[in-house]
């Protein structure tokens, strides 16, 4: 089974794409049915569509509403829509393997770009599962015979303290569905065209953005290209670039001069910098911090493109440019880490902000 996913932005949010899909091959035939599961994590008021890339020399059968191109005589496109209620949706199609070929769905497309994928052994998951559940089991009959000398202790007798931190810029983790979540039954996609575009900035998107930015006294980070609206938290290892956009440590601080580095997810949860390699000359990138609003406009670079693509160790990119600014840096191409993407924007603005109570 190859899992595959990716991040979609758009006005309302962020959209995390999931597909689960399984090739069984029919014995003594070149067919092969290819079983689909999908979902949005998180609800959208329109459904997202997905495209995957099979090779086969022939379709068999299509799932009804999707969209097929024969791109070369052994590769197809299959392009479907994701509902946007939440829930997993299934749906079944059948291929004419190409001969040799074990491997029948090579990639899956979201907005036009690859999604991350993993194989899954099954055999191997099922062992592992099997030992866990085994070990669950061991630990819970231990506790209930260690529980028949405790005393009995009451529901009014428990106080659970809140969680406290003092750090003013971590965000609450989003919520995650297990992966054991139950599938609904079998849905329908709905017809879409092939190819999906990137969203527009409509005019009124920025003050939408900004309006919405909550008194809780934390930084944020508006993007209106991006459609982004999100915290701004206090270093970049993985489990705090899963709360939001982090910033280098080593450097400025928000809110303070010189260069400003922000670090953000491509593909990983929750990707905030997806489209990252969209960002025009003269974008705006804004800062809440406090009550101001400091606003930076992207720099074209030596050949007139936004954005630059540099080496990892590259670190000169976040030192001091000569004037107040801040450096958006993700990974590139999508789905690795070989490179960095780097945008440069220049401070042009600070003015007194009023949050939303």
């Amino acid at each position: 089974m190859k899992r595959f996913y990716a991040s979609l932005l758009d006005p309302a949010g962020t959209r995390y794409v999931e597909l689960r899909v399984r090739t069984k091959a029919t014995w003594g035939s070149d067919a092969s049915t290819v079983t689909v599961r999908s979902r949005v994590r998180t609800e959208a008021a329109q459904s997202t569509p997905v495209a995957l890339h099979l090779r086969a020399d022939a379709m068999r059968s299509i799932p009804t509403g999707s969209v097929t191109a024969q791109l070369t005589p052994s590769l197809h496109e299959v392009t479907f829509a994701v509902s946007s209620s939440g829930e997993w949706s299934t749906s079944s199609f059948a291929v004419t393997r190409s001969r040799g070929d074990k491997t029948v769905v090579t990639h899956a497309l979201l907005a036009g770009r690859a999604m991350t994928s993993t194989t899954v052994n099954r055999k191997v998951y099922v062992s592992v599962s099997t030992m866990v559940a085994t070990l669950l089991l061991l630990l819970g009959s231990l506790a209930v015979s260690k529980s028949a000398s405790d005393r009995t202790v009451f529901a009014d007798q428990i106080s659970i303290a809140p969680l406290q931190t003092t750090d003013s810029t971590i965000a609450a983790p989003e919520t995650t569905i297990p992966v054991t979540t139950i599938a609904t039954p079998t849905q329908k996609f709905s017809a879409l065209p092939a190819k999906s575009l990137f969203p527009a900035m409509e005019p009124t998107l920025e003050d939408e953005l900004l309006t919405d930015v909550p008194d809780d006294g934390k930084t944020w980070i508006v993007i209106p290209r991006l459609h982004l609206r999100m915290h701004v938290v206090s270093g970049i290892s993985d489990d705090r670039l899963a709360l939001g956009v982090g910033w280098y440590r080593r450097g400025p601080k928000p809110g303070t001069k010189g260069n400003i580095g922000l670090a953000g997810h491509r593909t990983t949860y929750p990707a905030p910098f997806f489209f990252l390699d969209k960002m025009r000359v003269t974008d705006s990138v804004i800062l809440i911090v406090g009550n101001e609003m400091h606003r930076y406009l992207v720099k074209a670079n030596e050949v007139g493109e936004p954005y630059d693509v540099v080496q990892p160790n590259n670190i000169g990119v976040l030192a001091y440019l000569g004037y107040d600014s801040v450096t958006l840096t993700t990974c590139t191409p999508i789905g690795t880490t070989n490179q960095r993407l780097i945008v440069h924007a220049k401070l042009m603005k600070r003015s007194p902000f009023e949050r939303k109570d």
